[in-house]
């Protein structure tokens, strides 16, 4: 009889410096469920690795005075370092700078557009740099980004966005109708309420502000033809889908 199949993985450790004790923290506990259900007999894939590109790693690197590749070679390698010191048991380190995570994302990302999924536009908003995400002036506290309260600025730059939208009814109607899909309902009904509800937005995946990122010019027209401009793909999210459909075929 084959075993059940389970896939555990943590959040892919972002590499703008040293891992910190949560980070520690999560990859312990995510290693204890995985050796929990290995003793129950299931076929577990665990997986962690490093989240590698973005603004706020090739700004780190150029105050380093280094290419933001080496700049990540470094904390990847002191995070792995430290996740093998602890012993934990996973079976995949995924980093995003990956030969085979780039060719994967890029395939994910020609697939999306040429179904439609993909189209162009702008994001435009008050602009935090070291969380690297756009907010409204709704959404600021005391005028300052709300995630980490450092000052934010307005900033508008040409992007790609997925049609997240498109899928909303479909998504309430899975969460609706499998109320254990998501786990434990507190989390459910915060992304019920605070997301789906009130109204999916779509989801910007490309930037043209910085040039550390999955793609770049060649890449982009080829994709898109000649009128589009320079982008970078937002890639690190597909690791978690493309890595849970790895698991399932194990």
């Amino acid at each position: 009889m084959e075993n059940k199949k389970f896939y555990m993985t943590t959040a892919i450790a972002y590499t703008s410096g040293k891992p910190h004790i949560g980070n520690t923290y999560e990859i312990v506990l995510a290693d204890a469920i995985a050796r929990y259900k290995r003793q129950q007999g299931y076929d577990v894939f665990f997986q962690t690795g490093t989240d590698e590109h973005g603004q706020k790693i090739e700004l780190k690197a150029a105050e380093a005075g280094i290419t933001p590749k080496e700049f990540v070679d470094n904390v990847a390698g002191e995070i792995k370092n430290i996740w093998d010191l602890m012993n934990t048991s996973y079976d995949k380190f995924i980093r995003t700078t990956d030969e085979d995570h780039e060719t994967q994302v890029k395939k994910i990302f020609k697939k999306m557009y040429a179904k439609g999924d993909i189209y162009k536009g702008a994001y435009e908003g008050m602009y935090c740099t070291p969380c690297e995400s756009f907010w409204t002036e709704s959404q600021l506290v005391d005028g300052k980004c709300p995630d980490c309260g450092r000052e934010v600025k307005p900033a508008k730059e040409e992007a790609y966005f997925f049609k997240m939208s498109k899928y909303a009814d479909r998504l309430i109607e899975h969460i609706n109708t499998h109320p254990e899909f998501i786990q434990p309902e507190s989390r459910k009904n915060e992304m019920m309420n605070n997301f789906l509800l009130p109204g999916l937005q779509d989801l910007c995946v490309s930037r043209t502000s910085f040039k550390w990122g999955i793609g770049g010019r060649n890449y982009i027209l080829v994709t898109m033809g000649a009128q589009a401009s320079p982008q970078h793909v937002q890639d690190a999210v597909t690791i978690y889908n493309r890595l849970g459909q790895k698991s399932l075929e194990l």
